[in-house]
């Protein structure tokens, strides 16, 4: 059966400076030719297809089994897409974060969906699409549901070097950008999976919590053909947290200098699990930009938060950092239900204090299936409001609408969040003099343009 893989258009005309590859989709479509079957892959949003476009090239793909993933704040294009394919489709999948927190509730929301695929997606699919071929029954395989049954939980797959690469040969690599490295070619990467910590506001029902990681060749290996089949000039480590075990990270970092892969990466870090020999480690092997999850400037609102970090982690991890010459990140919440007004100031100032090169805000978003969701229905605080974020590709957000925050305490807090930090004629001069080449420059002068368009709409 041919199978085509499928991530849905954008709503209509969206900023296109945030592009990055469906991995989910490429590990897929790689077991599934590991195994001898026949796979497309169709990345309609980064394409920009409009929906006329997306409907002649699903019809022309001539797929029978069609495969979709998305998200929750962008779930209704997915949905829209599905809807679109069904007159042309013999079986109709939906896999991804959304499906793995709504499980059965799918159904209801998109009656036009099959079958479900919950948490780790690779054996799962192939396990399916086997069945459908031969005509069997998909009940009772672990990690799918249908509309009259649930297959148990597929165990998480422990050994992640058996996995193939991902299928980077069906995708349009030479559309991929990210915003913080303007004019370069684009790649991400997935080298571990799971969470070991517990924050209330987190999901990590795809990959669970126990981590896992590749080997440190695994790894290079990827790297190297990024780099050399497909002209990566920036890798992103899209782990949720990539610096859990320091002896692996000194081993990867040991392999790519072996190896002398030179590429530019960022990857994702807790500022509590941070140290100077992983950091100069992680320079000398090409990292230049670690993103960490800081939270807040208020004890109190981590400890809600459950973060198990302190202020004087993250001042630590930030001195630590630009010490060894790699740019910092941060990220911050908003809107908390602990916090007042003051209490968010104060996280704004904190943010100031670290002066990290990037920062980006957000509110308190629960997430279905989270504490924090948990919390919020529990005090009838759930409200979807405008999106918040300017770089968000969602249209609504679900927030908290507690005691402390109404929605107009919200969409002025945020503003002044980025307004504080990013006017400062300082840090727009230091940005300046950091930019290096013509396509730098023009990419970063886009994406100023559309925050500024942000704050004064």
């Amino acid at each position: 059966m041919k199978t085509l893989l499928i991530q849905a258009p954008p709503r209509g005309k969206e900023p296109r400076d945030h592009l990055v590859p469906p991995l989910g989709l490429a590990y897929l479509a790689s077991t599934m030719e590991k195994h001898g079957k026949s796979v497309q892959i169709l990345d309609a949003y980064a394409e920009g297809l409009t929906w006329g476009e997306f409907e002649e090239r699903e019809k022309a793909s001539g797929a029978q089994v069609l495969g979709f993933t998305g998200m929750s704040p962008v779930i209704d294009t997915t949905f829209k897409a599905i809807r679109i394919a069904r007159p042309s489709a013999e079986h109709i999948i939906l896999g991804g974060p959304h499906a793995t927190a709504y499980k059965e509730k799918v159904f209801e929301q998109c009656p036009e969906v099959d079958s479900v695929i919950y948490g780790e997606g690779e054996e799962t699919f192939l396990e399916l699409l086997s069945a459908l071929e031969r005509g069997g029954s998909l009940s009772g395989i672990p990690g799918v549901i249908t509309k009259s049954t649930t297959g148990p939980p597929r165990r998480p797959i422990k050994n992640l070097d058996s996995l193939p690469p991902p299928a980077r040969h069906l995708l349009p690599n030479h559309l991929y950008r990210y915003p913080l490295a303007p004019g370069k070619r684009v790649t991400t990467m997935f080298v571990t999976r799971g969470c070991p910590f517990s924050c209330t506001f987190c999901d990590t029902s795809v990959f669970g919590q126990l981590y896992r990681v590749r080997s440190p060749e695994n790894v290079v290996n990827e790297m190297e053909d990024a780099v050399n089949t497909y002209r990566a000039q920036t890798i992103i480590f899209y782990d949720d947290l990539f610096t859990v075990k320091k002896p692996w990270v000194l081993s990867v970092c040991k392999e790519i200098i072996r190896r002398s892969v030179r590429v530019d990466w960022k990857c994702e870090s807790r500022v509590d699990i941070i140290d100077a020999e992983m950091l100069e480690a992680m320079k000398e092997a090409g990292c230049s930009l670690i993103a960490y999850g800081v939270e807040s400037g208020n004890q109190k609102t981590l400890d809600y938060l459950q973060k198990k970090t302190t202020l004087e982690d993250a001042r630590r991890a930030f001195h630590l950092t630009k010490k060894a010459g790699i740019q910092p990140m941060a990220y911050f919440i908003l809107g908390v239900p602990v916090e007042t007004w003051e209490d968010a100031l104060r996280t704004i100032d904190f943010s100031i204090e670290l002066d990290p090169a990037y920062v980006q805000f957000s509110i308190l978003s629960p997430t279905y299936g989270t504490r924090a969701y948990e919390e919020a229905m529990t005090h009838r605080w759930l409200a979807e409001v405008d999106a918040r974020n300017p770089y968000d590709r969602d249209l609504k957000r679900p927030v908290m609408l507690s005691p402390n925050w109404d929605e107009e305490k919200l969409r002025k807090i945020i503003k002044i969040a980025y307004r504080r930090f990013y006017l400062r004629p300082g840090y727009i001069m230091k940005r300046i003099l950091s930019l290096v080449g013509l396509r730098g420059l023009v990419g970063t002068f886009a994406t100023g343009l559309r925050f500024l368009r942000w704050l004064i709409r």
